[in-house]
């Protein structure tokens, strides 16, 4: 077999071990976030705020903002990870005495950090902001609804402003209540005594009138009104009874910088647009910079064990992340000029990345 037939067969060796863990960390993180981001929307949904039919739909929108971030990392542990076992176990020696040295090495890996960076790109740059916004405009629309439009059958719920608790049975496909409990409050902030409107019913549905006005009309129940405790009690029995359902349209606007589209914040010209346009670029070249870093600092000796640089290499990970949040916020206070942004964290971190090998005492070859 010719040279290079060996280097190309040891490239896609290499590739296809790095891609493998780089995949299998990015599922297991994304497993455990996306499953607590999942279980506050369930909550959002058992109170009512939200209708379970858009969970799905969220989490789908809000997995490229979890992949931004996930990307770079798992990337730099992937890497370390798998150069780390290859030195453990002699075969960076092998691919040495096959003539892939450090130079052909750095390409590998840069090859790597360059395919990383193009789908954080797409996912940064264009599939964050678009999910951002689209979830905006979704939890919008749930605010615009009503508590019966997200009501769910043998809950009590309470609606958003916390003056009634709302119980129904059974809610069958054409949108009719059975058994049904409600119990209104003047103010849900106001402690001690107050009236309480309490009604039951055997049967409910929700109805439109001429002028598009929304009313919920009950059907064979009781009315009660009064304070409790007390014996001032009214009590009205009903065949049939109306009452209006209030919409409080909720008036749309993108409150988070993560939804604004990145062609906007190019021409943007206040601070806490370009502080996001910097972050967003910022998660795109810190991949080949942590690559850089994760080169030499993931060399052991068969005796040290295939993860004895990865603790180190998980405080300069998470160092270097943590610095880029904690700029981007002093970015947006104007605390940094705006012609530094955060490019003088990758200077820092890729002088770094320089100096581990002379830290390391790795002699040049």
């Amino acid at each position: 077999m010719a040279r290079g037939e060996i280097v190309v067969t040891l490239y896609k060796y290499f590739v296809k071990d790095v891609l493998f863990t780089l995949t299998a960390m990015i599922a297991v993180v994304l497993v455990i976030s996306m499953g607590w981001r999942f279980s506050g929307y369930l909550d959002q949904a058992a109170v009512g705020t939200i209708s379970s039919d858009v969970l799905l739909l969220l989490i789908g929108y809000r997995l490229p903002s979890f992949l931004e971030i996930i990307l770079p990392i798992s990337f730099f542990f992937a890497l370390m990870l798998v150069l780390g076992r290859m030195h453990a176990d002699n075969e960076i020696i092998i691919m040495n005495s096959c003539g892939i040295g450090p130079v052909k090495l750095m390409f590998f890996v840069m090859s790597l950090a360059f395919f990383v960076m193009v789908i954080t790109a797409v996912v940064s740059l264009w599939l964050k902001p678009e999910g951002e916004l689209r979830t905006q405009l979704l939890m919008t629309d749930q605010l615009n609804q009503t508590e019966f439009d997200t009501l769910a059958p043998g809950r009590f719920q309470t609606i958003r402003t916390g003056k009634r608790v709302t119980y129904t049975e059974k809610l069958n496909e054409s949108e009719r209540l059975e058994n049904i409990f409600m119990s209104t409050y003047e103010s849900a902030e106001v402690a001690g005594l107050q009236t309480v409107t309490t009604m039951v019913a055997e049967s409910g549905q929700s109805q439109l009138d001429e002028f598009g006005n929304r009313y919920l009309v009950l059907e064979n129940g009781v009315r009660y009104t009064g304070q409790a405790g007390t014996h001032d009690y009214q009590v009205i029995k009903y065949e049939v009874y109306g009452q209006m359902i209030a919409e409080e349209k909720e008036r749309h606007r993108i409150e988070r910088l993560a939804g604004i589209p990145t062609s906007k914040l190019i021409l943007a010209t206040e601070a806490k647009y370009l502080s996001e346009l910097h972050w967003r670029i910022a998660v795109i070249i810190m991949i080949p910079i942590l690559g850089l870093i994760a080169l030499p600092l993931s060399k052991v000796n068969p005796r040290q064990g295939r993860l004895s640089k990865l603790v180190p290499g998980m405080f300069l990970c998470f160092l270097y992340v943590g610095l880029l949040a904690a700029a981007k916020t002093s970015l947006q206070r104007e605390d940094i000029p705006i012609f530094l942004g955060l490019w003088w964290i990758h200077v820092f971190f890729l002088l770094v990345a320089l100096a581990i090998p002379k830290a390391l005492m790795i002699p040049p070859r």
